[in-house]
């Protein structure tokens, strides 16, 4: 029998006992956590994605929707590329009246891009469908206006004085 065998198999046992214990302790330490952090990480990734194929449906579809509304209404939208002149307006509005007389209010700014005249229309007509025709007559014009209420109509003498105040929208060019 060899000298010691027993002695150094049990000493080898030992080692081999420690070194398996040591390499555990080290897959405890460093190796589970890691893969907590990966699936923790991959949970997060995979939440993130399912909001982006979310999001990304809703966007096709308000993409869509916009290119809808765009086609609908493509007169109005191209009523607001006009740039507005009062002479212009002046024009147009004594094919129906006999007196025009447009007072500026003021010009205001409410965004970036969008410009609002306002006016107050005094005007003279011996007839109100010639009124009701220049309010009808508005949507050909080639600018966006809009008639404010209150509209006042008083007769004098033979003729109608009618007062109202008018927006006209423009787009700010650049």
């Amino acid at each position: 029998m060899i000298k010691g065998g027993v002695d150094t198999t049990i000493k080898f046992l030992i080692y081999l006992l420690i070194f398996l214990i040591v390499v555990l302790g080290f897959v405890f330490l460093f190796v589970i956590p890691g893969i907590k952090a990966y699936q923790s990480t991959k949970t997060e990734y995979n939440f993130n994605t399912q909001q982006y194929d979310t999001l990304q449906i809703k966007q096709k579809e308000l993409i869509a929707k916009l290119a809808l509304v765009k086609n609908e209404n493509k007169d109005i939208i191209d009523k607001f590329s006009n740039k507005f002149d009062i002479n212009e307006f002046e024009i147009f509005s004594k094919k129906y009246f006999d007196d025009v007389k447009l007072t500026k209010i003021n010009s205001d700014t409410n965004s970036s891009a969008l410009k609002i005249y306002q006016f107050s229309a005094a005007i003279k007509s011996k007839d109100p469908k010639q009124f009701y025709s220049f309010v009808k007559e508005l949507d050909t014009y080639k600018g966006l206006a809009k008639i404010n209420f209150p509209i006042k109509i008083i007769s004098h003498n033979d003729s109608l004085k009618i007062n109202f105040h008018l927006s006209i929208y423009s787009m700010i060019t650049k």
